[in-house]
């Protein structure tokens, strides 16, 4: 079971990963950009993210270099 972080501005986008990771057995918590995203990593350690690219405030591209 892996803790996974799910990143992305679109709420249905963030629910369907969520119900097929958690499905498949693992943990997962959300946030709806990448601020939000870079604040739960600081609380929480993940196995892995999912992010998406394009969102408003900060990218993708930038979330994943902080």
């Amino acid at each position: 079971m892996a803790r996974i972080l799910v990143i992305d501005d679109e709420e249905l986008v963030r629910f369907s990963l969520r119900a097929m990771l958690e499905a498949a057995g693992h943990s997962v918590e959300e946030a709806a950009d990448g601020d939000e995203g870079l604040a739960l990593q600081k609380e929480q350690n993940f196995d892995i993210a999912v992010v998406d690219i394009f969102m408003p405030k900060k990218e993708g591209t930038e979330t994943i270099i902080e």
